[in-house]
């Protein structure tokens, strides 16, 4: 398997993943690949704001699924690259 040059960074909403992705992203010369386009992509083929797309997805885990495997495929593909996420924890009662 070949070896690739790939960061993760995860958190909260306006928790600064974006402002840092760019400033590693400017030194390093890496691509980013931005969960949260996709996943406003998405909101749109379904005809919803972000916001209602949000509480949708909060009932339908297979989107986040989706939106992760997404990500593992481009970034099958791509070198030196930053995956900037937002990662959901999922709870079962």
């Amino acid at each position: 398997m070949e070896k690739r040059n790939i960061i993760t960074i995860s958190g909260d909403l306006a928790s600064g993943k974006g402002t840092v992705s760019v400033l590693i992203s400017e030194e390093l010369g890496y691509e980013v690949y931005r969960n949260g386009n996709y996943f406003r992509k998405l909101a749109k083929e379904k005809g919803m704001d972000v916001t209602t797309f949000n509480i949708y997805v909060k009932k339908h885990p297979e989107i986040d699924r989706q939106i992760e495997k997404s990500a593992a495929e481009y970034a099958k593909a791509h070198d030196n690259l930053i995956i900037d996420a937002r990662l959901r924890l999922v709870c079962s009662s």
